[in-house]
């Protein structure tokens, strides 16, 4: 579940009045189903959201009602999975996450989740800091801030004292869009830790991110299992194509977004950033090189991918270099695009497709297993 529904799920509920229990997922030792910075809500009707499913979220579901019921407070719980064996599946987690639960009510909490809420949908970095542990029985564990990096200031609680130079380092640590669990230095820096018990206060600093965006330039046979997928998977999905009659909702009735334009025109009008991944699966080699250009010279850091042959691609990528684009931006294109898994229908080349693009969001790896690597340009990761 990604923030820009968590957030809004949380602004619905305060607004109708209710408390509801959050818990986050702050640090984790082995391996988890779920990973740093994952959450969900607990009120007294059910959850919204998942931290993995199984008996370790079950468990922290008893806790987080158990919370909700007493209506204040915060405590942070242990999930060990290292023994959790019983499960019918394959790829059992055997590690340990570390669980914060804190209650939110609408008159201290509901300004904080529309500001969230906001920074989800446009997409704006900001971070909510919270202080899941001090060893001192008078700090109020719990208390938040936010840290928004548009201003480069936070509105702080007032419990949460935070040297200058710290802020500047959470600002630009929210920038990077990576949680982290961390401690304020003896020296007013910000330190990573692994461990949240400590002599010193341990706080969470949880990035807003926003959705994160399939751009699919096309909407012919390929896109049409493609966008299905990307939505399954919670991406905020736009499709664009110049012909009315293949960008229309009964063709892809699951996409948020369809544009009706020359494909220039509307990625130029999509301000792309990193948090974007924008396919090219048009209808031709003239079209893909629109796409491919403009994506690269309007982005900020977005996944730009084109399907194709290996001829084909070489031809395209040369053209554009040919054309002032410089070779070491044509060098991260992922083309051929998708992972090599001897696809040939449409759908198993969406299935490619998507895959790599998973592969690329959760770990950046970049290997033979690339088609980009293998018969293109794309550069392997170090």
């Amino acid at each position: 579940m990604g923030p820009d529904q968590i957030w809004p799920e949380a602004v619905r509920t305060l607004e109708s009045g209710r408390k509801f229990a959050l818990a986050t997922v702050v640090n984790v030792r082995g391996s988890t189903p779920r990973e740093v910075g994952a959450k969900m809500i607990v009120r007294d009707d059910g959850q919204f959201g998942t931290i993995g499913g199984g008996c370790g979220e079950a468990e922290v579901f008893r806790k987080a009602r158990l919370l909700l019921d007493e209506g204040q407070g915060a405590r942070m719980t242990e999930v060990d999975l290292t023994g959790d064996f019983d499960q019918q599946q394959i790829g059992t987690c055997g590690g340990i996450m570390d669980v914060f639960v804190a209650i939110w009510a609408p008159g201290s909490d509901l300004d904080i989740a529309r500001r969230l809420a906001s920074a989800a949908e446009r997409s704006q970095p900001a971070s909510l800091l919270t202080l899941v542990h001090s060893p001192r029985q008078d700090d109020p564990v719990g208390a938040k801030s936010i840290v928004d990096s548009s201003d480069g200031e936070s509105r702080l609680a007032p419990a949460l004292e935070i040297p200058r130079r710290a802020m500047v380092q959470l600002v630009a640590r929210t920038m990077d869009g990576v949680p982290a669990l961390i401690e304020i230095s003896d020296t007013g820096g910000v330190n990573p830790v692994t461990r949240v018990e400590g002599d010193a206060p341990r706080m969470f600093l949880d990035p807003v991110s926003g959705a994160q965006r399939l751009v699919i330039a096309g909407a012919g046979h390929i896109a049409q299992p493609l966008a299905a997928l990307g939505s399954m998977l919670g991406f905020h999905v736009t499709v664009i194509d110049d012909r009315a009659s293949f960008a229309n909702r009964e063709r892809f009735p699951s996409a948020d977004q369809i544009m009706v334009r020359p494909f220039a025109a509307a990625i130029e009008s999509l301000a792309l950033d990193r948090h974007c991944y924008l396919v090219s699966v048009t209808r031709g080699h003239s079209f893909d090189e629109e796409v491919v250009r403009t994506a690269l010279r309007h982005s900020r850091g977005a996944f730009i991918g084109m399907i194709g042959s290996r001829r084909r691609v070489k031809a395209t990528l040369d053209r554009l270099e040919e054309a002032g684009i410089a070779r070491e931006l044509l060098d991260q294109v992922h083309a051929p695009l998708g992972m090599d898994i001897a696809a040939e229908t449409p759908e198993e080349i969406a299935v490619s497709i998507i895959a790599e693009i998973v592969r690329e969001r959760r770990s950046g790896a970049r290997d033979a297993a690339n088609l980009g690597v293998k018969l293109g340009r794309l550069k392997p990761s170090a």
